[in-house]
């Protein structure tokens, strides 16, 4: 008897085992595009430009709200897209990209209005307006913003 239930227990923890390491553990979205490394950094004439908040959008789609991409530069101005986890990136493809940059380090727990001030003057907030359009390849990329 103890040794049926020593043999199902230890089963069952392979099994456990080896459904984690083959990924079935994590729950696949739908319609999750694959998404490459996105990375730069964010200057306006040369200086960087502190905690400027960048997005992606499919060119074309501005208001896709399930496909935009999405980073906060940090002090220097470097940012790492997001998807769908923590600096995934972005699928491949042609994108739009609307940015703004705070007049000083946004609070996390502080919410923002629908046009929070913007060292830039909302010259690169709305979708419609924006010049800026950048490509992500299927492969690690580096896009530096640098604005005139």
């Amino acid at each position: 008897m103890k040794r049926t239930v020593l043999t199902r227990g230890l089963v069952a923890g392979a099994c456990a085992v080896l459904c984690l390491a083959a990924g079935c553990g994590k729950p696949k979205r739908p319609n999750e595009l694959p998404v490459y490394p996105v990375k730069g950094r964010v200057t306006h004439k040369g200086e960087p430009m502190p905690f400027a908040v960048v997005t992606f959008y499919p060119a074309g789609e501005p208001f896709a709200p399930a496909r935009k991409s999405r980073a906060t530069a940090d002090k220097d101005g470097n940012y790492e897209l997001t998807t769908y986890e923590l600096n995934d990136g972005a699928p491949d493809g042609e994108y739009g990209v609307v940015l703004y940059v705070p007049l000083k380090q946004p609070d996390p727990n502080e919410l923002e209005g629908a046009n929070p001030p913007d060292r830039l003057k909302h010259a690169y907030f709305d979708p419609k307006k924006s010049k800026l359009k950048y490509t992500v390849r299927p492969e690690p990329n580096t896009i530096n913003i640098d604005l005139p």
